[in-house]
């Protein structure tokens, strides 16, 4: 058992290479925007007196998260003038997202809503747009970027970058928000675009992009050619039906843990120290652990695992219920649960990642993360309804067994999962020399 911890800690270092830790710099930028459009601005609305109507409205302009699939073929195939032949492809995508995302932002935190509310709507909508083309180009670069050994910390490095990068505009910015104005705060978060820019400057350019650079399609020509390479190569029902089961278990104990925390008399001062904060250091821990298990693990166990865990958590919530306000094992209930979430994650991400060709990875990585989007929402609509119509043991004790299909669809096409179809240079080639 020692020398299995000490075998993970002496593992742990390949998070310090330069592609890994560049993979885990650009996840804080792209999860540093994902709150200052969400919590923190509604925070922002609420204070001056925004109807909680409009308020919902405004989950509207995020619209580009789910929609970046259409604009990803860009990221595949467009250079950028000056920029794409010193940087790259991707790299030059990234820092040109970046640098609007940085406008964006500070462009935001100048409007006033109280005044017009419209001009807050579209600088939030521009900020989600500039935000969605850096997603595209960040997974796509380490998609193409990261060797197999890699592949696996890379995507625990994700999380765990996203994670800090909410916890900074979430937290972070609402701390600001109560000694500086709010064009103060959202210029302060406009800034912090620059850990990802500085990733964006040191980190290396892919070999694979460089092989095939001169071979790109253009733009409008690459949509349909990416959709029917995943068509033909993949057996992409399974992997889509497997996206919409792995999701519920996550998207039940995430949607519905406060309720549930305050109807069983926890305050919110208890909930903010322990579900949030403890809570948030046990899902980076998770995202952490998750990628070091990649390296040791075969891809299929630590989708098993991950789904393991979640079930794991689901039976916990049960457990809460029947106790009530109990902290000491509320403490034991968050940690599990967030541990589950970061470790199923960085699973996850993993999996996706090698379902993804090159040179189409931007678009299919885009289009899997979208589709995850729409499951996500309606799993999350349909708990909120669940959760009225039964009772708290009943509702978890669903998200445990909804789980299983998951664990099944592993089990009945494991060689899916433990070895996706992944197409060689050769053949990416051939895809674009003849689509």
């Amino acid at each position: 058992m020692t020398h299995r911890v000490q075998t993970l800690l002496n593992s742990s270092r390949i998070y310090l290479e330069r592609r890994v830790f560049g993979v885990l710099l650009l996840g804080f930028s792209s999860g540093l925007p994902f709150l200052l459009t969400l919590g923190t601005l509604q925070a922002w609305l609420e204070r001056v007196g925004i109807s909680k109507t409009t308020i919902g409205l405004f989950a509207l302009a995020t619209a580009p998260y789910a929609l970046k699939f259409l604009w990803a073929p860009l990221t595949d195939h467009l250079p950028i003038p000056y920029l794409s032949s010193k940087l790259g492809l991707k790299r030059s995508w990234l820092l040109l997202s970046q640098l609007t995302l940085a406008l964006a932002l500070m462009g935001l935190g100048t409007t006033d809503p109280a005044q017009n509310i419209a001009h807050t709507a579209f600088a939030t909508f521009l900020v989600c747009l500039c935000a969605s083309f850096q997603d595209n180009a960040m997974e796509a670069y380490r998609i193409e970027t990261l060797n197999e050994k890699e592949m696996g910390p890379g995507a625990g490095a994700s999380v765990l970058g996203f994670r800090i990068g909410m916890l900074v505009s979430g937290g972070g910015a609402l701390y600001l928000a109560a000694y500086c104005p709010w064009k103060v705060v959202y210029a302060l978060m406009a800034t912090c675009v620059s850990i990802g820019m500085v990733a964006t400057l040191l980190i290396p350019n892919s070999d694979r992009e460089r092989t095939i650079a001169c071979q790109r399609k253009k733009p409008h020509q690459a949509m349909w050619p990416a959709i029917t390479s995943f068509l033909q190569n993949q057996d992409w029902k399974i992997i889509l039906l497997f996206i919409l089961c792995y999701k519920v278990g996550d998207t039940g104990l995430n949607m519905m843990s406060i309720p549930f925390l305050l109807e069983m008399g926890f305050s919110k001062l208890e909930i903010a120290s322990i579900a949030k904060t403890f809570g948030f250091f046990a899902m980076v821990a998770g995202g952490f652990i998750g990628g070091l298990l990649l390296l040791h693990l075969s891809l299929l166990k630590n989708l098993a695992l991950g789904i393991s865990l979640l079930m794991t958590s689901s039976v916990m919530f049960m457990i809460q219920a029947v106790l009530g306000h109990d902290t000491t094992f509320l403490m034991l209930t968050m940690g599990v649960e967030n541990l589950a979430c970061g470790m199923s994650a960085a699973a996850l991400i993993a999996y996706l990642s090698k379902c993804c060709h090159v040179p189409y990875t931007a678009t299919h990585y885009a289009l899997f993360s979208s589709f995850s989007s729409v499951v996500r929402i309606g799993l999350s609509v349909g708990a909120g309804w669940l959760a009225d119509q039964v009772s708290w043991m009943t509702f978890y004790g669903i998200i445990a067994v909804g789980c299983l299909p998951a664990l099944m669809l592993l089990s009945r096409f494991s060689l899916h999962f433990y070895e996706p179809k992944r197409s060689s240079l050769a053949y990416e080639q051939k895809i674009v020399q003849t689509s």
